[in-house]
């Protein structure tokens, strides 16, 4: 394909308005700043630099009209909103940015016309000329401008009986003329107009009851219907384009089929040729002269996959053969001489304005004549990920976002890897332009990240097909402190179960976030737990960075298990605390009651007494001496230790009483608690209450609790903590009751 360039000074194209105080109204077409004589206003406006040799065509600008040296464009302000229409030039790229109204113009025309109610006034761009100003009024307040043809106004005018009248009105030698268009059928229906060739109109209709639409030619000279033909094949609303001698238009669309097909027809002649193009349904069509049919899918920018017809091609009525002429097209704009004005884009010039000629041996080329200065294909140009991310809490999830060109949308693969153990998140989006994308902190398989560094990989490709595939690397790291039910080297909990002597871990992000108890990632610690008549999840013992696990064996042993950080192996081997442990009827852990910074143990025996274990720090010796709280707590067959739900100095527990009422004790930060206070009345119903920490990312501590039914199976709910200790756990949702655990096994806290 040929991509020429006329020869033109390389610019910034500027924009000029001049309102001349002797007629209102005239627009002129001088460079930027040129006063016309008594000229009150002028405004000064840069549109952006243009290619070398080419005007500048502002981005999403949409063509309203051409002629030889110029086009109309409108386009919405950024900072007001408002729509902008401009005038430019070819040749010099100077940009005329029109006083504030609607305005419409012709194909292959330099004259263009501004709206007001039923007045039109025409301004011709090139000469300057004082403007026409016609007055429709007459035609009825029901009249629209349909289409501009030269000088004349194609107007619709609704009948009182139904259907429309086409009018032709203009000023010839300054005299107003309305000529009424004869020969369009009385029944004709879904008139639309079609302005092809220096002396016709074609007009698409539909007739009821026939299956396929017509097309009617009006002279305009003589305001006749010189030509009516039914479109073969056509369905209702075909894209219809029109030569001097030839008709085409588009078989109907069919989802899903690759069988699509225009068809041509001799002006005047009912039988037509068929010929193949494939699938497309956005269609836009044009002849390049009376040898070439020009065609090609509008839908390429927002396409979600590769498409031939994309690109714009010219195909031969003459002997057959095909020519791609660019890329991607958004518009066919007829013009004077056959030729083309084609709004679209290649890879080596991108998106503008190319003219579509035949050369002296007759074969179809393209020459940008005004470019945006974007690129076809969606390119990445900036990626900004942050180095450090913590994803403790739902406010750090971490924003990647990056800065693209592009006209097309493109399909974006984020892989984010941990580097230690290569579990990986995959990021699928779709983007146009610049755009951002979260990381909620999970893996694929819906499980917590992982502390530690990470590498991120960004593939882009245009979703159209059109374009490389590019990529960019980088790495980031993941930070957090691992909370006291984390044993899977994240920040997020996780739950354990036991069922028999086999002991489970799974990550409690997972749990919330899925109904199908299949796809649980199950880490299965190890069998023999059955030894152990208390498992008790304490938090961080020994001063590592990861949570530990205590077990009460048979015969009143205390054994502490080191967090290892590992998901696949997260407990070291078991360290003898030590004997005696057996007069206690219940023990709960994962506090820090004493304000020394180290997790303590609590501990209820025979006679209803609460001690309290003050942790030291070390793994093997736990805790000091025990140091007695209090008594009474004989009345309650739950103790556990929630952290921090009340929003206090320190961690709580809440207690179970046998008549299933929930109590409150809120820690006092020196081994103490205040008196107790009612939160619950209804959780006798449950088997297990388990402080699992903050599993929601909000801030503050959750309970999941747990329900056995007596067919041995059971059911799981959330409970998320409020902060305020007057009612700590205010709302319960339910973990879908098709996600159960073995009846006969238990969660631990």
């Amino acid at each position: 394909m040929s991509h020429a360039r006329t020869p033109r000074r390389h610019l910034t194209a500027a924009v000029a308005v001049v309102l001349a105080a002797a007629c209102v109204g005239t627009l002129t077409t001088g460079a930027a700043g040129a006063a016309t004589p008594g000229a009150t206003t002028t405004i000064t406006v840069s549109s952006g630099t243009a290619q070398e040799g080419v005007a500048a065509l502002l981005p999403d600008s949409v063509v309203l009209g051409h002629g030889p040296t110029g086009f109309l464009t409108s386009h919405k302000d950024g900072a007001t909103g408002a729509t902008v229409h401009r005038w430019t030039r070819y040749a010099d790229g100077v940009s005329t940015v029109l006083p504030a109204g609607t305005y419409r113009g012709g194909l292959g025309t330099d004259v263009i016309v501004k709206a007001e109610g039923s007045t039109y006034t025409l301004h011709d761009m090139v000469t300057g000329a004082a403007p026409t100003v016609i007055d429709t009024s007459s035609l009825g307040g029901n009249a629209t401008l349909a289409s501009l043809h030269g000088t004349t106004l194609v107007m619709r005018v609704p009948r009182a009986a139904g259907g429309v009248d086409l009018h032709l009105v203009g000023k010839p030698a300054g005299t107003f003329e309305d000529r009424v268009v004869t020969g369009i059928p009385a029944a004709a229906q879904n008139v639309e107009f079609l302005v092809d060739g220096p002396n016709t109109l074609v007009i698409r209709y539909a007739v009821p009851g026939e299956a396929d639409s017509r097309a009617a030619l009006v002279n305009v000279a003589t305001a006749r219907v010189v030509g009516d033909q039914v479109l073969t094949a056509s369905g209702t609303s075909p894209v219809l384009t029109a030569s001097d001698a030839h008709l085409a238009w588009t078989e109907p669309y069919v989802y899903g089929s690759d069988s699509r097909a225009l068809r041509v027809a001799p002006v005047g002649r009912q039988e037509s040729v068929r010929i193949p193009i494939g699938s497309g349904n956005r269609m836009a069509l044009g002849f390049l002269g009376d040898d070439w049919v020009t065609y090609a899918d509008r839908e390429g920018p927002w396409s979600y996959s590769p498409k031939p017809l994309h690109a714009l091609t010219a195909h031969s009525l003459t002997d057959g053969r095909t020519v791609k002429l660019l890329d991607l097209t958004l518009r066919i704009l007829p013009g004077s001489d056959g030729e083309l004005l084609v709004h679209g884009a290649t890879l080596e010039h991108g998106e503008g304005l190319y003219r579509v000629t035949t050369g002296p041996d007759g074969t179809p080329a393209a020459t940008l004549v005004a470019s945006t200065g974007r690129p076809l294909a969606y390119t990445v140009t900036g990626v900004n990920v942050p180095a450090t991310v913590d994803l403790t809490t739902a406010s750090g999830d971490p924003t990647l976002s990056w800065t693209a060109t592009g006209i097309s949308m493109g399909k974006l693969t984020i892989e984010l890897t941990h580097t230690a153990t290569g579990v990986r998140r995959t990021i699928l989006t779709i983007a146009t332009r610049d755009a951002a994308q979260s990381w909620d902190g999970l893996l694929d398989d819906g499980t917590a990240a992982p502390l530690g560094d990470y590498t991120w990989r960004m593939t882009t490709e245009p979703t159209n097909g059109i374009g490389p595939t590019t990529e960019r690397q980088g790495t980031l790291k993941v930070v957090g402190e691992p909370g006291p039910h984390d044993f899977s080297n994240s920040t997020a909990p996780d739950l354990l179960f036991r069922s028999g002597g086999r002991l489970s871990v799974f990550d409690a992000r997972q749990i919330l976030g899925t109904d199908d108890r299949d796809t649980l990632s199950e880490v299965v610690v190890g069998s023999g737990w059955d030894t152990y008549d208390r498992i008790v999840t304490p938090g961080n013992l020994g001063g590592t960075a990861h949570a530990d696990l205590l077990g009460r064996d048979k015969s009143g042993v205390l054994w502490s298990y080191a967090g290892t950080g590992k998901a696949s192996a997260p407990f070291a081997t078991r360290v003898r605390v030590g004997g005696g442990w057996g007069i206690y009827n219940q023990l709960t852990a994962g506090l820090d009651v004493s304000g020394d910074g180290h997790r303590d143990l609590l501990a209820t025996d025979m006679d209803g007494v609460l001690w309290l274990y003050k942790g030291t720090g070390s793994l093997s010796s736990p805790f000091w001496p025990r140091v007695r709280v209090g008594g009474g707590w004989g009345i309650y067959n739950k103790v556990t230790a929630t952290g921090n739900v009340g929003g206090g100095p320190a961690g709580d527990l809440i207690a179970r009483d046998a008549n299933g009422v929930d109590w409150l004790y809120l820690g006092k930060g020196d081994g103490t608690f205040a008196g107790r206070t009612r939160v619950n009345s209804t959780w006798g119903y449950y088997t297990d209450l388990i402080p699992l920490g903050d599993a929601d990312r909000d801030g503050r501590a959750d309970l999941v609790v747990r329900h056995v039914t007596g067919g041995g199976s059971g059911s799981l709910s959330f409970y998320r903590g409020s902060g305020d200790w007057r009612d700590p756990f205010p709302n319960v949702e339910d973990i879908d009751a098709s996600w159960r655990f073995i009846g006969d096994g238990s969660l631990l806290f």
